[in-house]
């Protein structure tokens, strides 16, 4: 009887490990020193070869043409004042661009003074999957682009980040346009300028965007309205702040574009100018 326990023991043993899950292994670390020409060669054999680039310290990657498309799997690892941007004396030039197989996760950076026409994303394009970690996205600007700091068709998830004085004279979105699924936690959306609609955030038709322990303060639409958020599909805020944003036309913290929705939860969008929502009475709970 006891072999018989023993047998029947062992054999469960057995099939549970061959059940278990495998473990992926750790992607290789891939020093990158202090040249853009490295940084671009090290995208190029990461996206044959996942790999995580441990970008250097104190480090600012200037940019005068752009980086390789990101077509792999590559984690981007800066640390103390690790920054890529576009060089001020540099062509129009995106920072970072991610294709619909890329897979980027970008901790600990500052990604910097992106610059384009018509074209959208002088920051970050995302149409794969992206990760932001700690990562500031500032001072990018499109004439006429949207998503001056990021421009999203894929699936963006962003932690404990900011994006700050990113501008756009005639697209929309200037810190965040989302055309994908976007979800922001713990990060801040502040001081981003335009002239028409979505400020910090703009949500695209059909798209959904949700804003998790986030502050949405104090952007500016100099000509329309949604100079904090505009939303023509569906954005969820939760425990958020929407606050101190400005704009010439009533909305100045909250626009629901037609087709589009809105829903607070545990949220407030308060002093905001010249009013927090619009149009009146289609968010519920936010008051004018």
């Amino acid at each position: 009887m006891g072999m018989l326990v023993n047998a029947a023991l062992v054999a469960g043993i057995a099939v549970a490990a061959a059940q278990a899950p495998a473990v992926a292994a750790p992607l290789p670390t891939v020093d990158v020193p202090c040249s853009v020409p490295a940084l671009a060669a090290a995208i190029t054999t990461a996206n044959a070869t996942p790999s995580i680039l441990k970008l250097a310290r104190n480090c600012s990657y200037n940019l005068t043409t752009a980086l390789p498309l990101i077509t792999g799997r590559i984690t981007l690892q800066g640390s103390a004042n690790t920054a890529i941007k576009r060089d001020p004396g540099a062509v129009a030039l995106r920072v970072l661009d991610v294709s619909p197989s890329g897979n980027l996760t970008a901790e600990d950076l500052f990604i910097l003074n992106g610059q384009l026409g018509s074209t959208d994303g002088a920051g970050i394009r995302n149409e794969g999957t992206l990760h932001l970690r700690r990562v500031t996205v500032s001072g990018n600007f499109t004439t006429s682009g949207n998503g001056a700091g990021l421009f999203n068709l894929g699936r963006a998830t962003i932690r404990n980040s900011v994006f700050t004085t990113n501008l756009t004279l005639a697209g929309n979105g200037a810190g965040i346009y989302n055309d994908g699924d976007l979800h922001l936690i713990d990060s801040t959306v502040v001081g981003n300028v335009l002239n028409n609609q979505g400020g910090g955030i703009y949500t695209a038709a059909g798209r959904t965007s949700k804003v998790v322990r986030s502050a949405v303060n104090g952007n500016l639409s100099a000509t329309l309205a949604g100079a904090g958020i505009a939303s023509a599909g569906t954005t969820t805020l939760r425990d958020t702040w929407v606050r101190l944003n400005k704009s010439v036309l009533a909305g100045g913290g909250v626009l629901v574009l037609p087709g589009g929705a809105v829903t607070l939860h545990r949220s407030g969008v308060r002093d905001n100018t010249p009013t927090n929502c619009a149009p009146v009475n289609t968010i519920p709970g936010c008051l004018n």
